[in-house]
């Protein structure tokens, strides 16, 4: 028995002696000890051990193994801990990281449980245009749309009461009211009794993605249309978009558009009649502005608004639209009627004569019922004729055959004699007409004759819609590269829903007070064709109740002389005196 527990004692000191030397010191310490326990016995049996007896022998082995698996214990242990240690610094810094990457790409939120803002990272405050100490206190409903009744704050409210995440996408508001798309994950906090607390709230922002993705429909909606859609920055003219049509029949190439401006999409457009066609857009007078154009063999209206983008960028949207046809067709109409208004003419101007002859008493003078018949009958034929001479002059111009004898002529003493002019009609309707302006002159290249018939016109439809005794007022003033003849009545107004329908032809609106008056309807669309062959602008402004102003912008002569303007600049100064 002796000779096998040598060589399993041998076996085992080889071994512990083997661990000596691959472990670390502290290992090192527990299999010395565990050779110690394995060759004490050993060494007893050789004698050198004598004096302990078998029974302490054993202890001494057993309490040596024990320390030596107590050792290997504590070093394990150690090991573990400086490993958990090592792995719970990484995490820190996985989380450190984490929270430098949200801070930098993502705007945080932390709300109490009733949604009271407690704190918000810097990206936050800045895309929402808010600093972070004004947010602090406050609602998050601040952000939606529509506040606290916004129903997508309704429905995270309910995921939060209910324990759950909720994440989607959700138009919001920055503080200038511009509109924000963002993607929200928004987790409630919830404590060891089940109560929500807080929220956290990660938003990113999806809002170039929309803009794109809207932009990318609108294009594809628009490059396709019949109309030709132009698109071009409000301040320098420079082009933004133009579909295929207006890039094909503007002569560009789809390359070229970033280095055009509008005006290059015609080569007859004036920059400067341009700008103050569109003026009114920019002051806010007119949400659209229109004007007839002949484009090669193509009959259009071009029609351009001002709109606002979510970037804050004030762009132009002109439509051009081919009326071709439907100028052919009226055309055709006009054609026939004005055929059949030539032959009524020469009769209609024979029987005026007649009738002038006996009301001039030269054949006898009639009894009152007689008379009364014959002056009913001069002032409808001389309203026929008013209808037939429109009718030709309406002809006239849209076949571009009127002729304009343009001179330069001072519309201060103009306008003042066009009031003198009519006087007479507004003392019938017990009007008056009032004139005031605070220039010396202004000149302007006009026809003097067709200027004034769109001003009686004004005039005469100013004092038919002003009750009696009431006044017209009409003024003259500067207005940027124009001269401004405005003329304003007390009458029942003009909806704006009859506004496309203010310059047709034959247009008669029901007036707002439910009187009938007397017109050709003929009137406002002869003038409009005269004041945009003056290369000026003819509008109202209106409210219903209160009354209406027309008014016509007439460009200011090119040959105005330094002294007329400085005359004017200095009167202007001054201020002058109106002129009733």
């Amino acid at each position: 028995m002796q000779c096998v527990h040598w060589s399993e004692a041998v076996i085992k000191s080889i071994k512990a002696a083997k661990i000596l030397t691959m472990t670390s010191d502290h290992y090192k310490l527990a299999a010395f000890a565990c050779v110690v326990a394995i060759l004490t016995p050993l060494i007893s049996m050789n004698g050198l051990g004598k004096s302990f007896s078998g029974e302490n022998l054993a202890n001494a082995s057993i309490y040596l193994l024990l320390i030596g698996v107590l050792i290997v214990a504590v070093v394990r242990r150690s090991q573990i801990l400086s490993l958990q240690a090592e792995i719970v610094q990484k995490q820190g810094q996985e989380i450190e990281l984490t929270h430098a990457a949200l801070n930098a790409h993502a705007m945080v939120c932390l709300t109490d449980a009733d949604g009271i803002i407690t704190s918000v990272n810097e990206n936050f405050a800045e895309k929402y245009g808010y600093s972070q100490s004004e947010l602090a206190g406050t609602s998050i409903s601040r952000v939606y749309r529509d506040g606290i009744n916004d129903p997508v704050f309704s429905e995270v409210g309910k995921a939060l009461t209910s324990g759950r995440i909720w994440t989607g996408e959700n138009e919001e508001i920055a503080s200038d009211g511009s509109k924000l798309f963002m993607h929200c994950t928004v987790v409630p906090m919830i404590d060891h009794q089940g109560r929500h607390t807080r929220t956290v709230a990660i938003r990113t922002d999806n809002s170039d993605f929309h803009r794109a993705e809207k932009a990318r429909f609108l294009k594809d909606l628009l490059d396709h249309l019949q109309d030709e859609v132009y698109i071009f920055d409000a301040k320098s003219l420079k082009m933004v978009y133009a579909n295929l049509i207006a890039i094909s029949n503007s002569g560009w190439e789809g390359s070229d558009l970033q280095q055009k401006t509008i005006i290059d999409a015609d080569r007859k457009m004036d920059e400067r009649l341009f700008r103050n066609h569109v003026l009114p857009l920019i002051k806010g007078e007119k949400t659209v502005v229109s004007i007839d154009v002949k484009r090669g063999e193509l009959l259009g209206e071009i029609s351009t608004r001002l709109y606002t983008g979510d970037d804050g960028q004030t762009l132009f949207v002109s439509v051009l639209r081919d009326n071709t046809e439907r100028r052919q067709m009226e055309q055709a109409r006009m054609e026939s009627v004005s055929v059949v208004s030539h032959e009524l003419r020469t009769p209609l101007t024979s029987i005026k004569g007649a009738l002038r002859l006996l009301n001039s008493g030269a054949l006898g003078r009639f009894d009152d019922k007689s008379e009364s018949i014959l002056d009913i009958a001069s002032r409808n034929t001389e309203r026929l004729l008013l209808v037939v001479d429109g009718i030709l002059d309406l002809e006239k111009m849209r076949a571009g055959k009127m002729e304009y004898t343009k001179a330069s002529v001072d519309l201060v003493s103009f306008v003042k004699d066009v009031v003198a002019m009519n006087k007479g009609y507004g003392d019938e309707h017990g009007v008056e007409i009032e004139f005031q302006s605070d220039l010396i002159t202004a000149y302007a290249e006009i026809s003097a004759e067709r200027i004034m018939q769109v001003l009686s016109n004004l005039l005469s439809n100013a004092i038919k819609h002003s009750l009696s005794e009431g006044k017209v007022r009409v003024k003259l003033s500067h207005e940027n590269n124009f001269w401004r003849v405005s003329v304003s009545d007390d009458g029942p107004g003009i909806p704006e829903g009859d506004r496309n329908a203010v310059f047709e032809s034959f247009s008669q609106l029901d007036s707002h007070d439910g009187k009938k008056r007397k017109g050709t309807g003929l009137g406002l669309a002869i003038s409009q064709k005269i004041v945009n062959a003056h290369d000026g602008i003819i509008d109202y402004t209106s409210e219903v109740g209160k009354g209406t102003t027309f008014f016509v912008n007439l460009p200011i002569a090119p040959s105005m002389n330094l002294l007329e303007k400085t005359t004017y600049a200095m009167n202007a100064g001054l201020g002058g005196e109106g002129v009733s």
